[in-house]
């Protein structure tokens, strides 16, 4: 059987954080506080407005705990089910990018992800993970703080309960296992991945790869351009990162194309962005890596004659950084000037 290359590694000299028998994630630099208790809070939601009724289980335990908690709490998920992402944004008008399956996707086929990137989605302090399902609804949940948040019908609660006292754990009052938020935000991370070539080294690259994984897309509106309270703001300044591939007679050959533009909404600046490409004409489109709304201050000097009116729609400016070129023989890939 042929062993894959690892496709992260975690910094094998960082000192997890303790506090009186309580292990916090890798991700954990300082500034945190053991919970008062280990345990289990419940709470309820009746039906209301055509919603059913939901109850909510927010369990602390000490981080040895949360990878078998957790894999327990998967055997209770359907056949089919939706990933769930959260990272920190870049976008100047929301503070936290949501992704969600389009549809959903196989089971196994989470399960599987998942144990590739197990340790990676544990350890990181600075993402949240999670899976749900119908049939009757569950969500798994691991919130920033490596908080376990179990979302379902009441249906579904004997078998989440059963799983947490198999685990020795006790319903608890809210106050008796939850550290107050003025502590969380006190909270010191720090990177936790080795820098090294043809490895994860950042978020943006396990977005793409979970992206491919769970079929994952941002959950906002693409016809719409909301801030974080829901209005509408119009025009604004996007930047935006993309995956270019053209013919070369050695092989494939690769960029990333950096874009600077103004539209009224993410969908329309990916046609405007598709277009430019298009009409250029020297470069196909890959992936759309990343596409962010920008403040207005933060423009590149290239655009420092542009008025806060944002009066142009479409790409203003556009930069091309060569990666190299695949050898499609042998997988092989180079930077430009390593061929000779």
């Amino acid at each position: 059987m042929a062993i894959m290359d690892p496709l992260f590694s975690i910094q094998p000299d960082l000192r997890r954080v303790i506090d009186r028998g309580h292990a916090f994630a890798l991700g954990v630099a300082g500034g945190v506080t053991r919970p008062p208790a280990w345990g289990w809070h419940r709470t309820s939601r009746p039906r209301d407005d055509g919603h059913p009724a939901t109850r909510t289980w927010t369990v602390i335990v000490s981080h040895e705990l949360l990878r078998p908690l957790l894999l327990d709490l998967f055997t209770l998920l359907p056949a089919q089910v939706t990933g769930i992402l959260e990272l920190g944004s870049r976008d100047a008008f929301r503070a936290i990018d949501v992704f969600l399956s389009r549809a959903p996707v196989p089971v196994e086929r989470f399960r599987g992800t998942w144990d590739c990137f197990e340790a990676l989605l544990l350890e990181d302090a600075s993402l949240a993970v999670g899976v749900n399902g119908d049939g009757p609804f569950i969500e798994v949940f691991l919130d920033q703080d490596k908080r376990l948040i179990v979302h379902g019908e009441p249906a579904t609660g004997p078998a989440v309960e059963s799983v947490l006292r198999r685990f020795g754990l006790q319903e608890r009052a809210e106050n008796e296992i939850l550290v107050p938020d003025s502590v969380l935000d006190a909270t010191q991370t720090r990177p936790i991945l080795t820098v090294a070539p043809n490895l994860i080294v950042d978020t943006d690259q396990l977005l793409m790869e979970l992206r491919a994984a769970w079929d994952l897309e941002l959950d906002d509106d693409p016809d719409r351009n909301l801030d974080m309270q829901g209005r509408d703001i119009g025009r604004t300044l996007w930047q935006g990162i993309v995956l270019l591939d053209q013919d070369d007679v050695a092989g494939r050959r690769q960029a990333h194309g950096h874009c600077w533009g103004v539209a009224a909404s993410r969908r329309e600046m990916e046609t405007l962005l598709v277009g430019h490409i298009e009409t250029e004409g020297h470069w196909e489109l890959l992936d759309i890596i990343s596409l962010d709304r920008a403040a207005f201050d933060d423009r590149p000097e290239a655009l420092n004659n542009l008025k806060p009116s944002l009066p142009q729609r479409g790409v203003l400016d556009w930069r091309v950084e060569t990666l190299g070129t695949i050898n499609e023989w042998d997988g092989e890939q180079w930077g430009d000037d390593e061929r000779f």
